[in-house]
């Protein structure tokens, strides 16, 4: 009888598809830097992705200019700058190991230096949070919502007077009562019943394996 024998490879080494830690979508949001997205912009876009990642519940000013040209892109891709740094941080990525995973995604060259120039500058910063954070994911037990609608005014004419819908997703200490947001988005009527036919998703499958 033939047996396999397994090597084990050196931390620092590139392994295949990140070992599943990062998904379809954010290596997609990732090839956009750079190619869909410009160099310009992909740089601005990595910075405003950081400051979303050691700030999430700070108010942080938008920047249009990254959501000019082309929205859809630009926010797969800060999704996935989000994502990376994370996933860099949690799992005590050098950021040689972090270039090496980039290199075998065969992104664009410059925005592989963004993203390793980045991450090593504030590498401590991100390790800080992640502390912070702790290594167990936020239990989601409470909703609020509200309509927003843009609507014309006396003084301007531009307007959609689509509605929007703003959501909070956060949870209660047992300690205190307190309530503390996890996190806060904006999404339209289309966008929201896309998250909601997913999250159905992800219900059935979880009765399906439960039955199974």
């Amino acid at each position: 009888m033939a047996t396999a024998t397994q090597c084990s490879s050196p931390s620092n080494a590139p392994t295949d598809d990140n070992n599943g830690l990062l998904s379809a979508t954010v290596i997609a949001g990732l090839k956009n830097l750079g190619t869909t997205l410009t160099a310009v912009i992909s740089k601005t876009l990595i910075a405003n992705s950081l400051k979303l990642t050691l700030h999430p519940d700070a108010i942080i000013a938008p920047v249009p200019e990254i959501y000019a040209t082309n929205a859809a892109s630009a926010k797969q891709s800060e999704y996935a700058v989000v994502t990376l740094y994370a996933v860099a941080t949690k799992h005590g990525w050098s950021s040689i190991t972090l270039r090496q995973q980039l290199d075998a995604l065969e992104l664009n060259a410059s925005a592989i230096d963004e993203l390793t120039r980045v991450y090593e500058d504030n590498r401590k910063d991100l390790v800080l949070r992640q502390l912070q954070l702790g290594h167990n994911f936020p239990h989601i037990t409470d909703v609020q919502w509200r309509i927003v609608c843009d609507v014309k005014s006396s003084t301007s004419d531009c307007s959609s007077g689509a509605p929007h819908f703003n959501i909070n997703l956060g949870h209660y200490r047992q300690s205190s009562g307190e309530r503390v947001t996890v996190v806060e988005f904006v999404c339209n009527a289309e966008e929201l019943q896309s998250l909601v036919n997913r999250l159905k998703d992800i219900e059935r499958h979880c009765n399906q394996v439960a039955i199974t």
